[in-house]
């Protein structure tokens, strides 16, 4: 009786480590969506003459995150005005 326990008890600590790799690649997912959202928005923001400045207020993000979306370099005063 004492193996099947032990044999339970690894099928469990097996399983909840599947669950939790799951739900690690469903944040990553998540977050590289997200990503891939603002930058397709920031592009079309920008591509229709907003500047760097106003997409990040728009989309409620720094600047910085605006510019590497954008592919841009991080001189926030250049791209601002």
């Amino acid at each position: 009786m004492r193996a099947s326990e032990e044999v339970g008890v690894r099928y469990m600590q097996a399983w909840e480590e599947k669950y939790y790799e799951r739900e690690e690649g469903r944040e990553e997912g998540r977050e590289e969506g997200r990503e891939e959202l603002l930058k397709e928005l920031a592009e079309k923001k920008y591509e229709k003459g907003m500047t760097v400045k106003e997409i990040a207020d728009l989309l409620e993000e720094d600047v910085d995150t605006i510019n590497r979306l954008l592919g841009q370099s991080n001189n926030a005063e250049e791209n601002a005005e």
